[in-house]
């Protein structure tokens, strides 16, 4: 690798742990809530007591798991991305159909990024609070900031990688988001099923 790819490998290094965080996070804030979900359930059929600001966290909490993994789940070529056109490309096509998309994806996330700003300023300043229990909503308003711009710093470094890639079709690629292969995925998950249901009929 050049020095321009070895740039690009270690920058991508450091965003992956930084989504690894983001998305460990929100793991732990959707477990946090389900037992919260849970503790509701149980305080209002067993003790008619309803617990107070339930619902308020759960609304100032739903952007945490929503909206901060989601530069995570790009990388990881989750449902967030449709490749049902990209994939009838080979090689410098590919990579070039690749570019364009992620370019048209960091145009929007460009102009969308000043608003999700403004929001957060906005609820900071007039000191916006939830309905029920007069909770500060600005902390939920900034969690979009902050996915949205590890997500802008992502798609950056993709069109570094896509130009390079561009330039050079048979390089090793290098952050982008990992492809998978839907038939080869389902057939490894296959062979690892069979022969565990084949072992208990065995036992039986």
């Amino acid at each position: 690798m050049g020095a321009g790819a070895t740039l690009l490998a270690g920058a991508d290094r450091v965003l992956r742990a930084i989504e690894l965080v983001t998305v460990v996070f929100a793991g732990l804030v959707i477990f946090f809530v389900m037992w919260i979900g849970v503790a509701e359930i149980f305080s209002r059929k067993l003790l008619n007591f309803p617990l107070y600001g339930q619902l308020d966290l759960i609304e100032l909490t739903m952007s945490s798991y929503a909206i901060l993994p989601i530069s995570y789940c790009w990388r990881a070529a989750g449902h967030i991305r449709v490749e049902l056109v990209i994939d009838l490309f080979k090689g410098r096509r590919r990579w070039i159909a690749e570019f364009l998309t992620s370019l048209v994806a960091f145009a929007l996330l460009s102009v969308m990024l000043p608003g999700v700003l403004h929001f957060f300023q906005n609820a900071w300043e007039i000191g916006d609070s939830t309905i029920n229990t007069q909770w500060p909503t600005w902390p939920a308003k900034a969690v979009p900031v902050v996915g949205f711009a590890i997500l802008w710093v992502r798609l950056l470094l993709e069109l570094f990688a896509y130009l390079r890639l561009i330039r050079y079709p048979d390089a090793a690629p290098i952050a982008i988001p990992e492809h998978h292969d839907i038939v080869a995925d389902a057939v490894e998950e296959a062979n690892t099923i069979v022969p565990t249901t084949s072992a208990h009929e065995g036992g039986h």
